[in-house]
């Protein structure tokens, strides 16, 4: 699932590509990935519009028009976007499609069909509603905020960092990723972590997310010592002796090394 570094790509390409652009044609091929917007109104807001600027919080990338609208937009476990302009580069599961006058098109491809895209207008107000936490990055989260988040929570680390509403934009894999370099299993639990181990985690959270951005998700760009490209069981710890274990942790796959992580 495309998670903080990943829709933080996606919000740089979108960038790069498609702003300050007129919007002459919008197509919504499968309806079931819009939201409380209908289809008509959706295309109606966008039909002769621009995309004037973007926002990222947590998992969800925001698009402001020239009408002052939003465009959100959340990935699922497959969503990308794909900026072409021949018909040889179509994607293969558009969900959505922005044609703009210069001849380009903006694709929303989600092959599952697990994303979801919509129109609002108060950014503030669809974050509370949908009950998203703090985005770490985005809103420059300070060590004291980040312990204040975790005080009286019982549970799993992972399960905690992964709580939308606590954290926004950690999934199941930077997680894991966190807690790796953090030296932290991830079934550990939250009371048993004290000031020391919930600062590594803070450190390393920012590390990894800073680096991963860096190189724009691209698993195979980090360096040589993170999990990400390691996600095997019995594979060979990039950072100790020791083997990588699976586990199930609140219901997710967790990979971890039973050496230099520990257990709290």
């Amino acid at each position: 699932m495309p998670e903080l570094p990943d829709v933080e790509y996606f919000r740089k390409y979108l960038n790069s590509t498609s702003l300050h652009k007129k919007i002459i044609g919008v197509e919504v091929k499968n309806s079931k990935i819009i939201g409380r917007v209908s289809p008509a109104a959706l295309k109606k807001h966008l039909n002769g519009s621009k995309l004037k600027i973007t926002k990222r919080h947590g998992k969800n990338l925001f698009a402001g028009l020239s009408n002052k609208k939003w465009l959100t937009m959340h990935f699922g476990m497959t969503g990308y976007l794909k900026y072409y302009k021949n018909k040889e580069d179509v994607p293969g599961h558009v969900r959505l499609l922005i044609n703009f006058d210069n001849g380009y098109h903006l694709a929303y491809d989600c092959m599952r069909m697990l994303g979801r895209i919509d129109l609002v207008d108060d950014l503030s107000g669809y974050i509370k509603m949908k009950k998203l936490g703090i985005d770490p990055i985005e809103d420059k989260l300070s060590f004291k905020e980040f312990s204040e988040l975790f005080n009286n929570r019982n549970g799993s680390i992972k399960t905690g960092l992964m709580n939308q509403s606590i954290l926004a934009g950690i999934g199941n894999i930077y997680a894991d990723e966190i807690l790796f370099q953090a030296d932290i299993q991830p079934g550990s639990n939250i009371k048993k972590l004290n000031e020391d181990d919930l600062k590594k985690i803070y450190q390393k959270m920012n590390s990894v997310f800073k680096k991963a951005i860096s190189v724009n998700a691209d698993h195979e760009e980090l360096p040589g010592n993170y999990l990400l490209t390691h996600r095997k069981p019995g594979e060979d710890c990039p950072k100790c002796s020791g083997k990588i274990k699976k586990q199930t942790i609140g219901g997710r796959s967790s990979y971890f090394c039973n050496k230099h992580q520990k257990k709290k």
